[in-house]
């Protein structure tokens, strides 16, 4: 493990002296080329430096974004780009991805938590609890034929401890693996410390932990369960906070977690960060005349939505209020873009699906319409090499389609296998020019017609909901 065991050692080394020089931080960089690469394409990127993005004076060397940016933004870029980089080509995708996504939330979440309760050095908190399951994502990246058994074993045994399944492949617990990573590596004390002994009576300890606890909890159950509802309560204790407040924050650090995985090319991530579910997502007790009315409201939801330029109108404002108030997240604003196609422009199945790094797979995020959990599983195609693929050739040209006609002709049949064969709209998703997946929209299940006026509609939400993307992203990063 070449980049974690020299570059990410270096980069905590000199970025924890207070005493070190910018130029010392650049150097250590500046030895893994492409660490440099990636290093200034996310300093000049609309996130971290919306300024110059926005005149076209981008920084050109190493030392200057550090100098600009700020040692523990650079180091933090340093340590999330090389778990991207190390982590995505792993055999084991699925578990990698999902390791990945709890490093990340727990990172934000813990990050958030320690500036509530005004910690003296919260990016130290962000990066404990980035590393705190070290040794579980070294390992499903690069466990092999063991990785593959373990992997094996969880699947069959869904209800043995995952403890008790590592200790019968391996010989002992992962997270022994990330407590010996973090003194060969000589990690910092905080780091080591919530790895080792995360019962002890610190705040900064227990607040790396806890930030594990939610991102864990959010994955297991959502956040609308018994287990989330106590970690709420010593959330909200902790920061002296209302419960209810509390609960809003961790919802959104959520989304900015998910939103971070997109900017630092870990899309491979961003589905397995659990976002916040809509109240009328929650189960209530019903009465026969609720259960009749819901019933009733089921027939007329599965009825094919007909065009209403009121709705429309009314979505679009919602968007931009959101847009304006400068708290929208990727998870508010597609919400709102695929319902105003669904309902106002008149889809009778619409979905966003976010692109991997790589530029080789989609898959479904957010899905509204006819039988939507199906169709979540099913929206999910990757490219072969040279092929020439309209759901992916749409991003890269950044220019919305309708295709229909001879036009379907260019249809995979995977994509026919999966979604039937249906004339249907897609549009490019983009943060600051960047594409990070697309809008696809359809009428397959009451067979109606695609018209110019509704694709005319239908590109409109699309860019509205990338210059909000666009939008939010630049004022986060001020």
């Amino acid at each position: 493990m070449p980049i974690f065991n020299n570059t990410v050692h270096q980069v905590l080394r000199v970025s924890e002296d207070e005493l070190a020089p910018a130029a010392a931080l650049a150097q250590v960089i500046m030895h893994d080329p492409s660490l440099t690469t990636r290093i200034l394409k996310l300093a000049n990127s609309v996130h971290y430096n919306p300024a110059g993005a926005s005149t076209g004076h981008s920084l050109t060397t190493v030392n200057r974004a550090v100098v600009v940016l700020g040692f523990n933004a650079v180091s933090n870029m340093c340590l999330a780009a090389t778990l991207v980089d190390d982590t995505i080509e792993g055999a084991t995708r699925e578990r990698v991805a999902r390791e990945l996504a709890r490093a990340l939330h727990a990172a934000i979440q813990a990050r958030s938590i320690a500036t509530a309760r005004e910690d003296k050095a919260p990016e130290e908190v962000f990066i404990a609890a980035l590393l705190h399951r070290i040794g579980e994502l070294a390992f499903w990246c690069f466990g092999g034929e063991q990785a593959e058994a373990l992997d094996q074993l969880y699947r069959q045994q869904p209800t043995t401890l995952p403890e008790r399944a590592q200790e019968r492949v391996l010989g002992f617990r992962l997270n022994q693996l990330s407590g010996q990573l973090a003194k060969v590596w000589n990690l910092n004390e905080l780091v080591r410390e919530a790895i080792v002994t995360p019962s002890v009576l610190d705040e900064r300890v227990q607040t790396v932990v806890l930030g594990q606890q939610i991102a864990l909890c959010a994955e297991d159950g959502g956040w609308h369960t018994e287990p989330m509802e106590k970690l709420v309560k010593r959330a909200a204790k902790m920061i002296d906070l209302a419960i209810g407040e509390t609960h809003k924050m961790l919802q959104h650090n959520a989304s900015e977690a998910a939103e971070m995985a997109a900017v630092i090319g870990a899309q491979i991530a961003a589905p397995h960060i659990p976002q916040q579910q809509e109240a009328s997502d929650q189960p209530t007790p019903e009465t026969p005349t609720e259960t009749a009315a819901a019933e009733a409201t089921t027939d007329v939801e599965n009825a094919a939505p007909e065009p209403d330029a009121q709705l429309q109108l009314r979505v679009l404002r919602e968007l931009s209020t959101l847009i304006e108030s400068g708290t929208a997240s990727l998870n508010q604003v597609m919400t709102l873009a695929l319902e105003g196609i669904h309902r106002g422009v008149g889809m009778d199945r619409v979905v966003f699906a976010l692109i991997t790094p790589d530029k080789r797979t989609l898959k479904a995020r957010y899905a509204l319409g006819s039988d939507p959990e199906r169709l979540l599983a099913r929206f999910q195609f990757t490219r072969l090499p040279g092929q020439n693929h309209p759901l992916f050739t749409v991003i890269e040209r950044k220019q919305a389609r309708c295709l229909r006609g001879e036009a379907l002709a260019d249809v995979p049949a995977t994509v026919i296998q999966a979604l039937g064969r249906t004339p249907f709209m897609i549009a490019p998703i983009e943060i600051a020019g960047q594409g990070i997946g697309l809008l696809y929209a359809d009428r397959a299940s009451s067979a109606r017609t695609l018209t110019e006026p509704l694709f005319e509609d239908f590109q409109h939400f699309a860019k509205q909901a990338s210059q909000g993307l666009t939008l939010a992203a630049r004022r986060r990063a001020r």
